[in-house]
């Protein structure tokens, strides 16, 4: 196997346990580009690469996706879930309970899931965009409590 940016990023995304489209979206990336990554079609911006330093899912193999180079841990290993987007378990308790919701809208026909993301991909697209909220009500709550 070749040891190119692009059989990198694949590498990296299955062992994260990602559909191509819950990956890019994750990382904000349009589905379309990020598929041309990972087919070596296309390189990507400086901008792109960014987001794999500074999203919490990739930034600890960030280096080794750009480089091919081991830090002082080792490559991106393969776990059973997708990594949390950010990791604490009322925030894996969200996720699951957005997935579960959607499986339900879906059964009752409200709602017509995508053919390549899951729901555990929507929980955590969906966390994502909840998160400055979540931040936002906690930051208050806490001053509040400290008023």
């Amino acid at each position: 196997m070749s040891n190119t940016f692009a059989t990198r990023l694949k590498q990296l995304r299955i062992n994260l346990g990602y559909s191509q489209v819950g990956f890019s979206e994750i990382l904000d990336i349009p589905t379309a580009s990020y598929r041309k990554y990972e087919k070596d079609v296309r390189e990507p911006t400086l901008s792109v690469v960014s987001k794999f330093f500074l999203h919490p899912v990739t930034k600890d193999s960030a280096l080794w996706l750009l480089t091919g180079e081991q830090q002082t841990h080792s490559a991106p290993q393969a776990t059973a879930q997708p990594p949390l987007v950010f990791q604490t378990d009322m925030e894996q308790s969200l996720i699951n309970s957005i997935a579960s919701s959607l499986e339900f809208i879906a059964h009752m026909k409200w709602f017509t899931p995508g053919t390549q993301a899951g729901y555990q991909d929507y929980g955590h697209i969906i966390l994502r965009d909840l998160k400055p909220l979540l931040l936002q009500s906690s930051a208050a709550h806490d001053e509040k409590r400290r008023a």
